[in-house]
């Protein structure tokens, strides 16, 4: 099958396979590796990016694997939503024809494959509305308002977990069929955890995307605190964007002096990221007040580690099933009683972290989600 993959890509699991220095392009978690493993599978792959960099339609790569990047404005993209954007990626997805197109985000990406008349099989991988409204900014009010149009315009209609399934049908009137896959684990690449004993130093660890009210990391810092007073020499490790020196997590912990024991690494590479939970943290800590999958606790889970998260928060109760503690994340004294607990009890953490990597290898393999598209691919929806 001859695939097209168009969507927010992280292009580093294809580079091998690319054949010179390439531009860079709004990145995605796990599309780069979906379309590594289609590959891998013996499909044919054309992945439909946009960048900055070029001012032209390019083309990168062979017949097995494809590259076709186009034009995109540096800023002020959803004036207009995002219309010059779709123009050329509809254009392109016309000009380098596929069997099928599968979108990922029901966004500008979508819209253009719907256009480039072209089977698109859309893949919804947030909750447009949900999401709005936890950021609320004027930016993702006029974004996100492109789901609709897509999600009833699409061939067909795939959504990452029963939760983003749900919302489509609540907030945005879906009546047809949505094919739940979730997001895939390479589970192959991830390294098992292996940091030292945590004795009198368990060392806890958060990856967050942005700093604001959704993935709620002020709520982790008092509970880290809180921790503190009876573990005194725990560490937190905070990854990800707006998480590093200086940044905006870092202002607010040292204004409240709650950053004792933290360490504010920030953004890595995704693989550095990884390395760094495998080797370090002894339980992951998500916050976050709603996901429609979660990638990290998936991730966590993969390599063997205990997870504390939400109980309410979106997906995040169905990917981690019986691999941690669920918690009110409003609460700050609930987040630090289960972290201090796993901390505390060796066996239970053992116990979950091999709960964890059943689950994702059962449940969240990528190979069985790359098969479970083309099987969706190939009934047409």
């Amino acid at each position: 099958m001859h695939i097209g993959l168009t969507g927010p890509v992280d292009l580093s699991p294809l580079l091998s396979a690319l054949d010179r220095p390439l531009p860079a392009v709004p990145r995605g978690p796990s599309t780069g590796w979906l379309a590594r493993t289609w590959l891998d599978q013996g499909h044919r792959v054309t992945v439909f990016a946009m960048s900055d960099e070029v001012r032209a339609r390019t083309v990168f790569g062979s017949e097995h694997l494809q590259l076709v990047v186009t034009p995109m404005r540096p800023s002020k993209r959803a004036h207009d939503l995002f219309r010059y954007e779709r123009q050329q990626l509809a254009a392109a997805l016309c000009e380098h024809p596929t069997d099928v197109v599968s979108a990922h985000w029901t966004y500008e990406y979508a819209l253009a494959a719907i256009a480039s008349g072209r089977p698109a099989f859309v893949t919804a991988r947030d909750t447009p509305l949900r999401c709005a409204w936890e950021m609320r900014s004027a930016y993702r009010w006029v974004r996100h308002t492109q789901a609709l149009p897509a999600v009833h315009r699409a061939t067909a209609l795939s959504a990452n977990s029963p939760y983003t399934a749900r919302h489509l049908r609540r907030c945005l009137g879906a009546r047809r069929p949505i094919e739940v896959i979730p997001n895939g684990v390479r589970t192959d690449t991830l390294a098992a955890s292996c940091a030292p004993p945590p004795g009198d130093t368990p060392v806890f660890a958060a990856a967050l995307q942005g700093w604001g009210p959704m993935k709620n990391t002020k709520a982790l810092l008092r509970a880290f605190a809180l921790v503190r007073t009876r573990i005194p020499c725990a560490r937190l490790l905070l990854l990800g964007s707006e998480h590093g020196p200086g940044g905006p997590a870092q202002v607010w912990a040292t204004a409240r002096k709650l950053t004792p024991g933290v360490e504010f690494a920030g953004q890595l590479p995704h693989a550095a990221m990884l390395d760094r939970l495998a080797t370090e943290a002894h339980v992951l800590v998500h916050p976050s007040r709603v996901e429609s999958f979660s990638m990290i606790c998936a991730e966590a889970m993969g390599m063997g580690l205990p997870v504390v998260a939400g109980r309410r928060s979106g997906a995040v109760p169905w990917v981690v099933g019986d691999a941690g503690h669920l918690v009110d994340i409003d609460r700050p004294e609930q987040i630090a009683e289960a972290m201090t607990a796993l901390a505390r009890d060796d066996e239970r953490r053992v116990t979950l972290g091999a709960a964890g990597r059943a689950r994702v290898r059962t449940h969240f393999s990528l190979d069985d989600v790359a098969r479970a598209y083309t099987d969706w691919f190939t009934k047409g929806g």
